[in-house]
């Protein structure tokens, strides 16, 4: 999976907010559709690709909604990290808490100056390119597949830390490739 343009941030926010606020609307006010049939097709664009609906997605996963949708912090690491590996700026930005020690590992690398001519990186999109080749290797190696995310039932799984460690190791793992891949 390579990916090369950015969704905006600020089109991804607005985006964002906008099909959000469609499931907002129907635990708030449900009016003849379910927050289950409208999830489930927001789940389907996001298996098909779409980066928003795979960020909101992703958002309802984090902690779940009532009993309508279980918690599941894999699923929302996951489609995060799928929105953001396509590019998605908005998505980047709520990964880098968690990605933050591997973009210190980036930058402090003695062959900075090089993945940086490289791969146009500045002092203004540094946290967006750098972003964006971790989370496409971390896709890569924890083989996920939107078509297969969006299909795959639902189970409870909240936060735990072996989930952060596991997902910690990959980046181990990853870090010495995305580096490699960077100065090609």
């Amino acid at each position: 999976m390579k990916y090369q343009d950015f969704y905006d941030r600020k089109r991804g926010l607005e985006e964002f907010k906008v099909l959000r606020g469609k499931l907002n609307d129907v635990l708030e006010n449900p009016r003849g559709q379910t927050f289950g049939e409208v999830f489930r097709k927001i789940k389907k664009q996001a298996g098909e690709g779409d980066l928003v609906a795979q960020d909101v997605v992703a958002y309802f996963y984090r902690d779940g909604v009532g009993r309508m949708l279980r918690e599941d912090y894999l699923k929302y690491m996951y489609w995060e990290l799928l929105s953001a590996a396509g590019g998605n700026q908005f998505a980047i930005d709520k990964l880098q808490f968690f990605l933050g020690y591997a973009y210190d590992q980036i930058v402090n690398h003695p062959d900075f100056p090089v993945l940086q001519r490289k791969n146009d990186i500045d002092e203004y999109n540094y946290i967006y390119i750098i972003g964006q080749k971790i989370c496409e290797k971390l896709v890569e190696k924890l083989a996920i597949s939107a078509q297969e995310l969006a299909s795959s039932p639902d189970r409870f799984r909240p936060y735990a830390p072996e989930h952060f460690r596991d997902l910690r190791n990959t980046i181990d793992r990853a870090l010495p490739e995305v580096i490699e891949e960077m100065t090609k």
